[in-house]
């Protein structure tokens, strides 16, 4: 959060009345704290033999690496592990599924890619099968890309050189400058003048757009993709978030036949940090 909003880190972290505050031990750490030590005292006694988990990797690390991986380190990955992630990662499948329900032409279009495939309905599609599907990578990143987990201003610190921008005008130094992912989302200058519009087909070369013109294209679009930030404070959940997203829809497509409840109904978006969603019931059928 404060690197999202970097005024709170006088609040929460060089606040001086902070200091004087015995340290509080949350809910969500007290659940963690009591499960590893469960875990380091009877090990993976009743679990089974098939299900290893985070915390027997974290454990498995600390005692290959005593020196770097303690319990304190532990408790760390876990805070992340159940602070981090959940929300905004159901917030991108509910826009996904939202998406193409409301495009049938684009489900029937994604069903034919996966079902082609050859996939074993009985297993769960790997990470690596899944992202060779252009078009489910393309239905993706248009998710993502209309529907950001992330509905608030990026806000950062204008550094003492102060910031030159592409118009010309200077911001100085110091000034809290964001970026609104939603806005940037939606920018004609980046995404076309149909940037209003879901349309998987925008990540792929269009007919008559030469190899050199696409490359450009596709460049300026990656370069606007503000789904998990950018740079140094780029999401670290970033890689396991697109794991999740690509193996789940992957795997509900090739499975089930997906559609609305109502085919009336409307997702309704609220307004938040995170913008969840509400309304979007399904019904699926299994495929024989």
């Amino acid at each position: 959060m404060v690197g999202q909003m970097p005024f709170l880190d006088y609040l929460l972290d060089k606040n001086p009345i902070k200091r004087i505050v015995p340290p509080s031990l949350g809910n969500v750490t007290r659940i963690l704290v009591e499960n590893m030590t469960s875990r380091l005292n009877k090990g993976s006694e009743g679990k089974a033999a098939d299900r290893f988990d985070f915390l027997d990797h974290f454990i498995d690390a600390m005692k290959k690496s005593p020196d770097v991986v303690d319990t304190k380190v532990i408790t760390g990955y876990l805070q992340v592990n159940m602070l981090a992630g959940a929300d905004t990662t159901a917030i991108t499948l509910r826009a996904i599924f939202n998406y193409l329900l409301q495009n049938p032409h684009i489900l029937r279009k994604l069903e034919t890619e996966i079902l082609e495939a050859g996939f074993d309905k009985t297993e769960i599609i790997s990470y690596s099968s899944a992202r060779t599907l252009p078009y489910l990578d393309a239905v993706i990143r248009e998710s993502m890309r209309m529907h950001l987990g992330v509905g608030m201003l990026l806000e950062r610190y204008v550094p003492d050189s102060g910031l030159t921008l592409p118009d010309g005008s200077y911001v100085p130094p110091g000034a809290v400058v964001g970026l609104n992912p939603y806005i940037i989302g939606r920018n004609k200058d980046a995404w076309g003048k149909d940037a209003d519009d879901f349309r998987p087909e925008r990540w792929f070369q269009a007919e008559g757009e030469d190899a050199e013109a696409y490359k450009q294209r596709l460049r300026k679009m990656n370069a606007a993709d503000l789904t998990f930030g950018g740079g140094s404070r780029i999401c670290i959940g970033r890689n396991i978030a697109l794991l999740e997203i690509y193996k789940v829809v992957a795997t509900l497509v090739s499975r089930y036949d997906i559609s609305l409840a109502d085919p009336d109904s409307k997702m309704k978006i609220i307004s938040t940090w995170f913008p969840p969603q509400e309304g979007l019931v399904c019904k699926m059928q299994k495929r024989s």
